[in-house]
């Protein structure tokens, strides 16, 4: 598919789920035009998008949801890890379009940078908490369910900040811009590594994770991540991410995560790219990362007695 010649969208959304709803309803009201883009549609559709937001109450906004791709100065990609390069491989990118991953884990990035130039490419971090209440082929029902932070860079360290980018700062108060962006995308794994397998394999909620039972798994996971990151020239205090991942667990406590949704719907899960991608980098680095390791097969496991 190539791109259409009209109209022109400020942001184009592949992913109408809790994240890309959540963006696409906050920068509609900021007046941005936006739309949501899905190659498996027959026909172009409309999308009825409301979301009970923290800040400004109900917002509804009705949305353009193309089959093709439109001309966008921005694509939000905000798809599971495992699906970006398949839903990036169904369009063409315009030379001036930049797009942003909006995704779980890390290693997505790496399968479709030979697409597109790299300097096209920012990489995001979210930990806006946002709940889908109802979905249909027509409608879309959110609630934001905590207060995070949106942190982008670049794909290539320490380039020049777009400057259309003060619009998805507007949105989101709490989004900021990082030159160098690797280290928040190491912060945000190190929390999913922990909360993500978690909750998955105990069928609980994110707060559960507070319980002194889980305290040991906790500190282990976050120190085997900061001993990976360190031979990846990060400085991560092991102790400062089993911080942030308690203090993440308290924050989103009624929620339940996405990994943890993915194997109860029997769905495939973004575990390659979390725990995966721990141990893929430690075995790069010869060391050892046994609770990763153990996370990533008990993952799998239930995947595969899902199948």
């Amino acid at each position: 598919m190539t791109v259409s010649a009209e109209p022109y969208y400020d942001f184009a959304i592949i992913g109408a789920g809790a994240v890309g709803g959540l963006l696409a309803s906050l920068l509609s009201h900021q007046q941005q035009k936006v739309c949501f883009v899905d190659s498996r549609l027959t026909h172009n559709q409309d999308l009825t998008l409301q979301l009970d937001s923290l800040e400004y109450g109900i917002i509804t906004n009705n949305l353009k949801v193309f089959r093709s791709l439109p001309n966008c100065r921005w694509l939000l990609l905000c798809v599971k890890a495992h699906q970006v390069k398949q839903a990036l491989f169904a369009f063409k990118l315009a030379d001036n379009c930049k797009l942003m991953l909006v995704v779980n884990g890390m290693g997505a990035d790496h399968e479709i940078i030979d697409k597109l130039a790299p300097q096209q490419l920012y990489l995001a971090s979210n930990t806006h908490g946002a709940l889908i209440e109802e979905k249909t082929d027509s409608q879309l029902q959110l609630k934001h369910t905590g207060l995070g932070q949106l942190v982008v860079g670049p794909y290539l360290k320490n380039t020049t900040k777009p400057q259309d980018l003060m619009t998805l700062e507007q949105a989101l108060p709490s989004a900021s811009w990082q030159d160098n962006i690797y280290p928040a995308l190491w912060r945000k794994l190190a929390i999913n590594c922990c909360i993500n397998p978690l909750t998955a394999l105990h069928q609980c909620r994110n707060g559960e994770l507070l319980d002194t039972r889980f305290a040991k798994d906790i500190a282990a996971l976050c120190d085997e991540v900061s001993q990976v990151a360190a031979a990846e020239q990060l400085d991560l205090s092991a102790d400062d991410l089993h911080e942030m991942v308690l203090q993440i667990a308290k924050a989103t406590a009624n929620n339940f995560s996405s990994m943890q949704q993915d194997i109860h719907h029997k769905r495939l899960s973004e575990i390659g790219y979390i725990n995966g991608y721990i141990v893929k980098q430690a075995a790069k680095h010869q060391l050892a990362c046994p609770h990763n390791q153990y996370m990533l097969q008990q993952i799998q496991r239930l995947e595969k007695h899902n199948d």
